[in-house]
């Protein structure tokens, strides 16, 4: 944050009559972007989002528009200056799913409702809603690219040296042969961070969804196999199956027959489990490295005992010897 920030911010918020509210800076849990709940004297409440250039406000803004207009449940965007990343929503309340789960709400229920959320954007979903709009192609190459800060950042740090140029190729090669079959799947508008911690049990409304910023267009099992990850807690992939059940249910209702069984999309969804969670060792690291969150990294074993589970299924096996046989 520059030293003007503060100024810029105060400028925004006093141009939407919000620079007397009060303020209360929250968690952003892994986001490098800073959030404040806003609290005028009437008890009305928004959120600020403060975000950096290099944070995707462009982006957060139009797919904000396009799952409202594909009827999901999103923060309305009171306003917003892009340039500066600063954005001005709705507030969805403090019902966070990620906490509720966390304080022993049981998840089953909130994980299929969160299956409805996916149907309901996959049968909605127009790719002409995306014109003029830059979003990624998700496909193998950038898994296995995004599958590299693995090797970017959590293998130097558990082998305390940097990984050879055979070892990254030979570990391109390994995650591209598993991934492959990805490129062959349905495809719809893919949210990324699609998981317990960014949905809100909104009262009246639904489950709300926030941090779509990093979404693109990719394979229908990806925000399945990210609703179910094991990053921070335990539990949520010994549910993927019934999430795929009724996630697929959900689709025959509404007249959108699936394309994909539900033994090959359970496949998919462990491929790309593994992939996620191959990344997001990388990430931590780098994080706790950068910015100095070094708690996160008491997230690392389970990361770790997660993906050595499914590595030991017989498609994931080329990542698992490669992992084996470099000690990684």
């Amino acid at each position: 944050m520059t030293s003007t920030r503060p100024l810029e911010i105060a400028a925004f918020l006093d141009r939407q009559r919000w620079g007397e509210a009060q303020g209360e800076a929250f968690d952003a849990d892994f986001s490098p972007r800073r959030y404040m709940r806003l609290t005028q004297d009437t008890g009305k409440t928004a959120i600020l989002m403060d975000a950096d250039t290099d944070q995707k406000t462009p982006e957060f803004i139009a797919v904000a528009n396009i799952l409202r207009r594909t009827g999901l449940l999103v923060p309305e965007i009171y306003s917003a200056n892009a340039e500066q990343g600063l954005v001005l929503m709705q507030d969805f309340g403090t019902r966070n799913v990620g906490a509720l789960l966390d304080a022993g709400a049981s998840p089953l229920p909130f994980f299929l409702r969160a299956a409805e959320v996916l149907a309901r954007l996959h049968c909605g979903f127009e790719s002409t809603e995306a014109i003029g709009i830059d979003l990624p192609l998700y496909n193998a190459a950038l898994f296995t690219t995004q599958a590299e800060l693995f090797l970017d950042a959590y293998f130097p740090f558990a082998t305390q040296r940097a990984p050879t140029d055979e070892e990254r190729q030979d570990f391109c090669t390994a995650w591209q042969s598993v991934l492959r079959p990805i490129d062959l799947l349905p495809t719809s508008l893919l949210l990324r961070d699609f998981m317990p911690d960014n949905l809100m049990d909104v009262p009246q409304q639904g489950l709300g969804v926030l941090d779509f910023q990093d979404a693109g267009i990719g394979p229908t099992a990806y925000d399945l196999a990210s609703l179910c990850e094991e990053v921070r807690r335990d539990g949520g992939f010994a549910l993927l199956p019934e999430v795929i059940a009724h996630y697929l249910k959900i689709l025959s209702q509404e007249g959108t027959p699936a394309i994909i069984s539900a033994p090959d999309l359970l496949r998919a969804c462990t491929i790309l489990s593994a992939q996620r969670h191959t990344r997001i060792l990388g990430t931590i690291v780098r994080l706790s490295m950068k910015s100095g969150r070094r708690d996160k990294l008491a997230f690392l074993p389970r990361i770790r005992n997660h993906l050595a589970y499914i590595l030991n299924e017989p498609y994931l096996f080329p990542v698992q010897e490669w992992m084996k046989s470099n000690n990684a």
